[in-house]
């Protein structure tokens, strides 16, 4: 995505103050070092391949946006106990997320932004705004409008960890 987006990067490296761009892996594979499925995606199957899912998408963060990320969330944000401990000893903090705010990108405008408009302190929101494509993106932004209407306000992971 990182390189498929080069305006969308530019757009985000202008606004530092507003976005906070970490690790999601290289290849949007679960990081699970045993072989199996996660919301139909295959994970990355062994200690090496979540080793390079890691590095390797650090690299592609770093060459984007100059920055160092401390954070990785792989795809699904499902781990063994094993993989998580092999993050962690790469230095890698762990972010997760405890509202499903567009599943997936599958919801419409309207599902999404009910959704995310029901947080509650302290949740994180896993939403995709890379799909413009797809409706939910709209509801994003709505409820996200509708929380800061709210009161609501919104931390980086640098900021809340």
């Amino acid at each position: 995505w990182l390189k498929r987006n080069p305006s969308a990067i530019t757009e985000i490296n202008e606004h530092k103050d507003l976005f906070e761009v970490e690790n999601h892996g290289a290849r949007h594979v679960p990081a699970i070092d045993v072989p199996m499925q996660v919301f139909g995606l295959r994970a990355a199957g062994s200690p090496q391949a979540v080793a390079t899912e890691v590095t390797d998408g650090a690299t592609a963060v770093r060459n984007a946006t100059g920055v160092e990320p401390i954070w990785f969330r792989g795809a699904a944000g499902k781990y063994t106990a094993s993989s998580s401990k092999q993050i962690a000893g790469m230095h890698f903090r762990l972010a997760g997320y405890s509202l499903i705010g567009d599943g997936g990108a599958t919801f419409s405008k309207t599902k999404t932004t009910a959704t995310i408009s029901k947080a509650m302190d302290g949740d994180v929101i896993i939403a995709h705004i890379n799909q413009p494509n797809r409706p939910a993106g709209l509801g994003v932004v709505a409820g996200i409008l509708k929380l800061k209407e709210q009161g609501f306000v919104f931390l980086k992971l640098e900021d809340g960890a």
